[in-house]
């Protein structure tokens, strides 16, 4: 069951560091909070407009007037409008969400990004505030540059820094930037010309040669290869707790593997190392043939990367994690689904849930993909994606 009472959700939502006054916090009609991976964690707050009170002072940013001498607008006392400033873009904005009376969950840091208005056709005029997480710092704007032949991780901190963002690189990813450095190996990702190229895409390109994941929580930027937990935070129950779920099976065979094809130039001799999972002895396994072809033989289908040219073995141990990687993301996407529950916010992108009473093929262990609290009118509910984790 859930840890927390289910009839009285509540929130708290600061902007500029001060709780919403009563007089703004009574127009909230919904708080929606989308937490996802691969991409800067997202609210929007609706708000309705009586009297279009929350238009009549000036919107920093989006061009929004006083409005002039002689148009008609409903009266709005002193004690009904909301501070100067309320609603400008940039503002900061954090959210934290939970049932009373028990203290809130934080979830979200970041700030305003957007704001939008809407004037139906005989109904309530509305506004709405969009906040970002600062890793949407990350996405405005391409550009081209070249950072030369440094390490990844020293990359991934400049981008940081340049973004105002603490960056917080795991150190096994700075120990195998280091050896890919020691090595000459030119880096897949930031080595060479930047063309047409955000600083998230750039980064997401750097995690991707470290099977890494990157994530910020208030001004610190994370790299890391280490989530943040392997055992279920929370069970979640069908007919309960678990309101619905929609599990999905791809074909991907008893034995599933990932290969790559290397050669040396100097003798020269092509062969193919091949990881591969055997689901019936529950294991991973190691395969070298020579001549580069993938194995054959195995019941799922094999993916082969492109040639890497070697000069020793360490070049190989240096494109092993890769070859893990491709095969460990094959098959966590074999066993998919998504679902909705009793809101919570322990249910959050990263996090290990467990699912039951969905019989023993689809009860179990999952990890959460992307997470998205809705709190209104309906009341709180949480809705997600998720996986099974076969190779963590």
């Amino acid at each position: 069951m859930a840890r927390f009472p289910a009839y009285a959700p509540e929130f708290r939502l600061r902007i500029n560091g001060e709780e919403l006054p009563a007089v703004v916090r009574s127009t909230v009609t919904s708080v929606r909070y989308q937490d996802g991976e691969k991409a800067a964690d997202r609210v929007e707050v609706g708000f309705a407009n009586p009297d279009l009170r929350w238009l009549q002072t000036h919107i920093k940013g989006l061009g929004f007037r006083p409005f002039p001498t002689g148009v008609k607008i409903g009266p709005v006392r002193a004690a009904e409008a909301a501070p100067e400033g309320t609603f400008d873009v940039d503002n900061p904005l954090d959210l934290a969400l939970g049932y009373a009376p028990d203290p809130l969950e934080e979830v979200f840091v970041g700030n305003v990004t957007g704001v939008s208005v809407t004037f139906p056709n005989g109904g309530m005029p509305t506004l709405s505030l969009v906040a970002h997480d600062r890793l949407q710092r990350l996405a405005e704007g391409k550009r081209s540059r070249s950072f030369g032949f440094i390490p990844d991780a020293i990359v991934a901190a400049i981008l940081g820094a340049e973004n105002l963002l603490i960056p917080a690189v795991e150190p096994t990813i700075l120990a195998a930037s280091a050896l890919k450095f020691a090595l000459g190996i030119i880096p897949a990702g930031p080595g060479g010309l930047r063309q047409d190229e955000t600083d998230l895409e750039l980064l997401d390109r750097i995690a991707q040669q470290y099977d890494a994941s990157y994530w910020v929580e208030g001004d610190v930027l994370y790299l890391s290869r280490f989530l943040k937990e392997y055992e279920p935070r929370l069970t979640l129950t069908w007919g309960q707790s678990l309101l619905d779920f929609s599990p999905r099976m791809s074909n991907v065979g008893q034995v599933a593997s990932a290969s790559m094809r290397f050669t040396l130039r100097e003798i020269p001799l092509t062969f193919a190392v091949s990881v591969f999972w055997d689901f019936d002895r529950e294991s991973v396994g190691v395969l070298i043939t020579p001549g580069g072809d993938a194995p054959t033989g195995f019941a799922g289908p094999d993916d082969m990367t492109i040639d890497r040219p070697i000069r020793t073995p360490l070049d190989v141990a240096a494109n092993a994690l890769m070859i893990y990687t491709r095969l460990r993301q094959k098959l966590n996407n074999r066993v998919t689904g998504s679902g909705s529950g009793v809101g919570d916010p322990r249910i959050r992108a990263g996090a290990v849930i467990r699912l039951e009473g969905l019989g023993p093929d689809f009860s179990g262990d999952y990890r959460v993909s992307s997470a998205t609290h809705t709190l209104d009118s309906g009341g709180y509910r949480t809705s997600f994606e998720v996986f099974k984790e076969i190779l963590p």
